[in-house]
């Protein structure tokens, strides 16, 4: 799909053994983004430019990213959830409406997959490896007209226009 500041967007489908009620992997070949992180690799000796290739981190190094960025996307979604919950109680005890509309925002879903491989040259073996971590998304339906993205890895600061 693109490539941002430091991970790719891939298109992707998921589908669980046992899949959740609602939510990401409720459906049979539910449509996401797949998300990897990566560096990039300049020509050496060359100054800094626009052109790069793309390298891919070791496992132990590209692990501790995805969680970071899954654990983050967790709390952010239910530290949301306590706000809206917070502004739905106030609402319902005011003496009388608010004037102004509370936009309600919200965290795409995700998750966390792990690529697991089992070593073949050993038929007997039953011991398994993790060979590469995902993270999956959400996909957004409605383009550009029903989604607006305030906050993005890249800059920090909102998207008001």
């Amino acid at each position: 799909i693109s490539i941002g500041g430091f991970k790719t967007a891939h298109t992707g489908w998921l589908t669980l053994m046992s899949p959740p009620t609602s939510g990401l992997g409720s459906t049979a070949w539910h449509n996401i983004v797949i998300k990897c992180p990566f560096y990039k690799v300049y020509p050496k000796g060359a100054p800094v430019s626009l052109e790069y290739k793309i390298g891919c981190f070791a496992l132990a190094d590209e692990l501790p990213k995805l969680f970071r960025e899954a654990n983050i996307l967790y709390w952010a979604k239910a530290l949301l959830g306590l706000v809206y919950d917070f502004i739905d109680c106030v609402l319902a005890s005011a003496s009388e409406p608010i004037p102004f509309d509370i936009p309600h925002v919200c965290f795409v879903k995700a998750g966390l997959a792990l690529s697991y491989y089992q070593d073949s040259s050993k038929p007997a073996s039953k011991a398994v490896s993790a060979h590469a971590g995902f993270l999956l998304k959400e996909v957004v339906d409605g383009g550009d007209e029903s989604f607006v993205k305030y906050i993005h890895n890249m800059d920090p600061n909102p998207f008001l226009d």
